[in-house]
């Protein structure tokens, strides 16, 4: 029996396949396309990254948490 779960973990394994693949499988192209993804995202203004300071960790691992704009 596949759940709900299984599908969405299945989903998100493809998409992180097809990112990998689009970088050659080069583990610092695929990090270095996240950074530039988190990057569009931090100028889009819909979502708001927490520093460390803010989110209790000390380590340079960022949350971002989406923002409602607008009425």
């Amino acid at each position: 029996m596949t759940t709900m779960a299984d599908e969405v973990i299945r989903e998100v394994r493809r998409v992180r396949h097809e990112i990998s693949e689009r970088c050659g499988h080069d583990p610092h192209k695929v990090v270095a396309w996240y950074r530039a993804f988190q990057d569009e995202l931090k100028r889009s203004g819909k979502y708001r990254f927490l520093q460390a300071e803010e989110s209790g960790h000390t380590g340079r691992s960022r949350s971002a948490v989406r923002e409602t704009v607008g009425p």
